[in-house]
């Protein structure tokens, strides 16, 4: 790319000067509710600006940037490794801001339109556990000695018995947790903006408010407007513990217990959303409401979770008429 930059509304075209903060992308970005969306666009935008840099195209100027380098880009994340439903979602990315850009008049048209993308075909499926391996888990943390115990039985038990993602457990807060007629429930916002309210086991919410009482007894007590879930210690700053928690400590907390009992798979926090949406499905959950209740838009991906094998007897061979009319003669 020419190192002499093309100013566009204060847009400017080399990705290495992109800058999210310049008044140029405000309308763009604050379509999205979603911070962790915000943040997924702006590095694929970022990306595909990258890649436009780093071959050998002649770029100019927005208006040099055509359908074939859309193609190419295709290919190149074909060829990179990403996973179909990734390049998907980065072309899809790509594609929004450049309707955008139509809008605000600064390219003809969108030359991410009309291009084939690849069939959605999971390939590395996200490891769900088996009831027992869950039991196991349960068993572990429900005996833990160390000092975040309470913490560690907290996070586990609201992941795998609520189906909720990573992002939403961290960004919980108290006044999220409410009871209405007897029952505990937590408010989340989902993808999308979605708002959820997801019903709590009886178990689980104990396992919470024994959380949230040693918080209290060690002067740590959260008020309505803070994060559930805080750092128990902050070795850079001990003062600064009023936060949320990182996300690796939700990676390092889910797979310390399962090492303890045994669980030996890859596994993440979306294992066990995972294992919520099988396990509620195998023991006869209605497959809409599951999808409702996890808040997928569309009950197709919530049958992408369901991994587990279909139980022999509740094979349809079993219910065929015909062959049960010529087994009686």
């Amino acid at each position: 790319m020419n190192s002499a930059l093309k100013k566009y509304n204060s847009f400017e075209v080399d990705a290495t000067a992109l800058n999210f903060d310049n008044p140029f992308f405000f309308e763009f970005f604050e379509n999205f509710e979603s911070e962790n969306t915000k943040k997924s666009y702006k590095n694929d935008i970022k990306q595909f600006f990258n890649f436009l840099k780093d071959s050998v195209f002649q770029i100019h100027a927005l208006s040099d940037v055509k359908r074939l380098h859309a193609v190419t880009y295709k290919k190149w994340l074909t060829d990179t490794g990403y996973a179909p439903k990734t390049i998907n979602r980065k072309m899809s990315s790509v594609s929004s801001f450049w309707d955008y850009l139509v809008e605000k008049s600064q390219v003809e048209f969108n030359i991410f339109d009309s291009i084939k993308r690849p069939k959605q075909v999971v390939t590395k499926p996200t490891n769900d556990l088996s009831d027992d391996q869950i039991t196991k888990i349960f068993y572990v943390v429900d005996r833990l000695k160390s000092k975040s115990k309470h913490l560690h039985r907290a996070v586990i038990y609201l992941l795998f018995t609520t189906g909720i993602r990573k992002s939403e457990l961290i960004n919980l807060k108290r006044e999220d947790l409410f009871n209405e007629k007897g029952n505990w429930f937590i408010k989340i916002k989902g993808k999308g903006g979605k708002i959820l309210i997801k019903l709590i086991p009886p178990q689980t919410y104990q396992v919470m408010n024994e959380y949230m009482s040693w918080m209290t007894r060690i002067n740590r007590e959260i008020h309505p407007k803070d994060w559930i879930f805080q750092p128990t210690r902050n070795p850079s700053d001990s003062g600064l513990l009023t936060k949320p928690l990182n996300p690796k400590t939700i990676d390092y907390i889910l797979k310390n217990c399962c090492k303890k009992a045994g669980v030996t798979q890859r596994i993440s926090p979306h294992s066990a959303r995972a294992s919520y949406i099988g396990s509620a499905l195998d023991n006869g959950a209605d497959l809409y409401k599951v999808s409702q209740d996890v808040g997928h838009s569309s009950v197709k991906t919530t049958e992408e979770y369901n991994k587990r094998r279909s139980k022999v007897e509740d094979s349809p061979t079993h219910h065929l008429g015909f062959l049960r009319d010529n087994s009686e003669n």
